[in-house]
């Protein structure tokens, strides 16, 4: 007698906590975890062309400073264009025809894939030692190197 009364018991239990589930996720849908803007994801920070080329310039005046003879460094750098962001997209194939639609996060924006940062077109770097030859072979070979520049496109001049 005692296992009969147990089993609608039980079965009631389980009924109350399926409907206390369901509550708490219709809840948790009506209102938002957070009420901020969201961070990019994997903890990125965001950083937009003229940034990232103010950066650059004063990393690269930085290091020609060291430069034996190069003195006080001014660099100005121009950027071929701004980033170009790529975006995830899911791909729905049937039959003879496919459907490529963006992938999107919870706040709604797209879920991106990759960032491409802007390409380096130019450098003109103006220093003290600007007018030694030495100098400008240096300098020219550094910045061509680290931001694959051709030296055709780098210009260094002695400071006024």
């Amino acid at each position: 007698m005692k296992g009969a009364r147990e089993k609608p018991r039980a079965a009631s239990l389980a009924v109350l906590l399926g409907i206390a589930a369901m509550l708490l996720i219709l809840l948790s849908e009506l209102w938002p975890a957070s009420d901020g803007p969201a961070a990019p994801p994997g903890g990125e920070t965001v950083q937009t062309a003229d940034s990232y080329r103010a950066s650059l310039e004063n990393q690269l005046a930085a290091l020609i400073e060291q430069i034996n003879g190069a003195g006080e460094t001014t660099v100005m750098i121009t950027l071929e264009s701004g980033e170009e962001r790529i975006y995830a997209t899911d791909t729905q194939t049937g039959g003879d025809q496919s459907q490529q639609t963006h992938v999107l996060l919870e706040d709604g924006t797209a879920l991106e894939e990759t960032v491409y940062l802007p390409t380096v077109c130019g450098v003109a770097v103006v220093c003290d030692g600007g007018g030694d030859v030495g100098v400008e072979a240096r300098i020219t070979a550094l910045v061509s190197a680290l931001l694959d520049v051709p030296s055709n496109r780098i210009c260094v001049e002695q400071r006024s």
